[in-house]
């Protein structure tokens, strides 16, 4: 039995501004999501291909965790203040994540004035200090703030691997005390504060925040990336954006880390299209087109919505002249997990996240189907109302052969949209729906048909711990319906083994 009032990880942390300027060493970077990303000085290596090992399958079917171990000072398994002051614990798994192994030199990077940090005493870009790794090398940020300098005419400030098999990481292990802040500044020609550009490659332990663009964007020969204990905030466009330019980024694994915006960060989203309502709030969590085998798992993602109320928003406000000086309010953002589209074959798998008050929760597929996908023991929150800033908990919109199976999905609003999940569009088949727990409805949408299995639709607001959080443990284990075990979700959302039969939702109340 599990103890009345668990809370989930919240993860939120303190906004800390900081500026600097300084010049960059120039190079070419990534583009916009249709153009390909140039070299930076540092080329690309040509050496042995990535060995970071792949998330594996445990016999209960939910996504394992690295088997390889790495240099890591630290488990990442550190408590963090939410807003309200409260201690609060991260996912226990997460305390068992290993880094991918790395058997080559450590890169000590400690941050200096003027957007610029110091390595062996030779002060030089974060871009540069990056670029000087070889395959196998760990970079090692000190604690402070890397704030990226702003891009002169022609020059790229992000950073930009181009080197595979690296891991860049806290040193301390504490994410929060190491920022590589943007500062909505330019990267150059549309770049990213952080561009990965080669295989297996790592982040770990630090915080990226505050961009113009995407906050981290995973190019084409990005396969096998590994993104644990990262906090992302404040994106101008997404958080974590992968783009197809001649193939998928495939084999990613994102773990443990947490995507959240504040009031700020709102008023700094990109805008597209018209002045009459119908414009579009260009960001959102995790944002993949055409991407394989990704696992996301064991994430918080908090308050990624646009807001209504409040100024004229510019969009994008440092280059109004980008969007012919249109000015909008509000609008409906990405999901915080959104997976446009894929290769048949794909084994997604989206599991465990914790996702607040974000204008929509799981998106699978909408351009073209996605398949072979697990939706399973997430929590999903809102407080708000449902209007055009905010919409559905858990969509598949195009998707074949997916499983969506014990996620909790509760509105707390009076006037919440009114559905909790929903399947749509004729091309969507395999469609499985099972002891999923909601407040509100399911709905099928423009043709589509799947099996409901189990699921339970009138959930009441005293069965949980705190959805004001996102906190939707069962206080009461008998409150909630029984549904037969499903041989793919064997554990719960804290790893708790599933009896059979087994509580609907994420929290098996074992």
């Amino acid at each position: 039995m599990q103890a009345m009032g668990k809370r989930v990880w919240m993860g939120a942390l303190g906004l800390l501004w900081a500026f600097g300027c300084g010049d960059d060493d120039g190079g070419a970077a990534a583009g916009t999501d249709t153009d390909a990303p140039g070299m930076t000085s540092g080329a690309a290596s040509t050496a042995n291909p990535s060995t970071t090992s792949n998330p594996s399958t445990t016999a209960s079917g939910e996504t394992g965790l690295p088997t390889t171990s790495g240099p890591s000072d630290d488990d990442g398994s550190s408590t963090t203040d939410d807003d309200t002051g409260g201690t609060v614990e991260p996912p226990s798994v997460c305390a068992d994540f290993v880094l991918p192994q790395r058997d080559g030199a450590e890169i000590i990077v400690a941050p200096a004035d003027d957007g610029m940090v110091t390595v062996d005493g030779q002060m030089m870009t974060l871009r540069a200090a990056v670029s000087m790794a070889q395959p196998g090398d760990t970079v090692l940020l000190e604690d402070g703030t890397y704030t990226l300098p702003d891009a002169a005419d022609g020059a790229f400030t992000g950073v930009y691997v181009t080197t595979q098999d690296i891991t860049v990481r806290g040193r301390s292990g504490d994410a929060s005390a190491v920022i590589l802040d943007g500062a909505y500044r330019s990267m150059g020609n549309g770049a990213s504060n952080v561009t990965i550009a080669a295989p297996g490659v790592a982040l770990a332990h630090l915080t990226v925040r505050r961009s113009i663009y995407h906050l981290v964007h995973v190019w084409t020969d990005g396969d096998a990336a590994v993104l644990y204990d990262v906090r992302l905030e404040d994106g101008g466009q997404q958080f974590l954006k992968a783009s197809v330019n001649d193939g998928a980024v495939d084999d990613v694994e994102v773990a443990c880390s947490v995507f959240t915006m504040s009031d700020e960060g709102r008023d700094n989203v990109w805008g597209y299209g018209p002045q009459n309502g119908n414009t579009t709030c260009y960001t959102g969590g995790i944002d993949t087109h055409n991407a394989r085998d990704w696992s996301v798992h064991d994430n918080r993602f908090e308050g990624i919505y646009c807001d209504a109320d409040g100024v004229q928003r510019p969009a994008h406000g440092r280059f109004p002249e980008q969007r012919d000086g249109m000015t909008y309010v509000g609008g409906l953002s990405e999901h915080a997990v959104h997976m446009w589209d894929s290769e048949q074959g794909s084994a997604h798998d989206v599991a465990r996240n914790v996702i607040v008050d974000c204008a929509r929760g799981i998106g699978i597929g909408f351009v073209d189907p996605v398949y072979g996908t697990r939706v399973v023991n997430n929590m999903v929150t809102s407080s708000f109302p449902g209007a055009r800033e905010h919409d559905v908990g858990i969509s598949i919109e195009r998707g074949n052969d997916i499983l969506v199976a014990h996620n909790t999905v509760v509105y707390t609003h009076p006037d919440a949209y009114l559905y909790g999940l929903e399947y749509r569009f004729p091309e969507t088949s395999g469609v499985v729906l099972h002891g999923n727990l909601t407040n509100m409805d399911i709905r099928a949408r423009d043709g589509a048909t799947a099996d409901e299995v189990g699921n339970v639709l009138e959930a009441e607001m005293g069965w949980f711990s705190d959805p004001d959080v996102g906190d939707l443990h069962l206080l009461d284990c008998a409150a909630a319906p029984e549904v037969a075990l499903h041989p793919d979700v064997a554990i719960d959302l804290d790893g708790t083994t599933r009896q059979d039969p087994t509580i609907v939702g994420a929290d098996a109340c074992e």
